[in-house]
């Protein structure tokens, strides 16, 4: 626990702390922060990210989560499954030194930043439906609720033809073969068949 979010904020023990003099909950002037290590929730390195969201990537020390089929555990962040793979793409290092360097901070257990040589464009998707490469169609669970917010918006505008081009990187081409429809899905593979048609 820190002194405050300011720079320079000292650390203080919880138990010299008045807990009862904050639990009207309007002011709490301290920061409370998980030290760094190989317990830390977020793992031994996190990738910031400018955004308005707080979303940034993360390693994980629950390793045996990426053996799920379902990857939904974190609160909005996105857990890498080779962080330290990530960390040598984004430093654009080939070099075994700057392995090395970047081990050797992490065993410090202190907490670095490290901006990078050079921007990297970061894109992520929210998908609950997709054709994969053999040209199935994919359903997941819409743990955001934005597929009814797509629907609304997918029946306000006319329907596509053949051929026509979304947003540069959606093609009305193929036809679409179906693997599974849960009911949580169906109006959105009605939508995905209308524009396949």
């Amino acid at each position: 626990m820190l002194s405050g979010w300011q720079p320079g904020a000292i650390e203080v023990a919880p138990d010299q702390v008045d807990w009862q003099a904050y639990l009207n909950g309007r002011y709490f002037p301290y920061k409370l922060r998980q030290d760094p290590g190989p317990g830390n929730a977020l793992g031994r390195i996190k990738f910031m990210l400018p955004n308005r969201f707080s979303i940034y990537l993360h390693d994980t020390p629950g390793r045996q989560l990426f053996n799920k089929p379902v990857r939904t555990f974190s609160a909005g962040c996105v857990r890498v499954e080779k962080p330290m793979a990530l960390a040598k793409y984004v430093f654009g290092s080939k070099q075994p030194s700057a392995q090395a360097l970047l081990d050797s901070l992490i065993s410090q257990e202190e907490t670095w930043t490290i901006p990078l040589p050079d921007p990297i464009p970061v894109y992520l998707l929210y998908q609950t439906a997709w054709v994969d490469e053999g040209g199935v169609l994919q359903l997941r669970n819409d743990i955001y609720g934005h597929d009814g917010r797509l629907s609304a918006a997918l029946r306000q505008k006319a329907a596509p033809k053949r051929g026509d081009t979304y947003a540069g990187n959606l093609s009305v081409e193929a036809p679409v073969r179906l693997l599974q429809q849960p009911d949580s899905h169906r109006e959105t593979v009605n939508l995905v068949k209308k524009l396949a048609n």
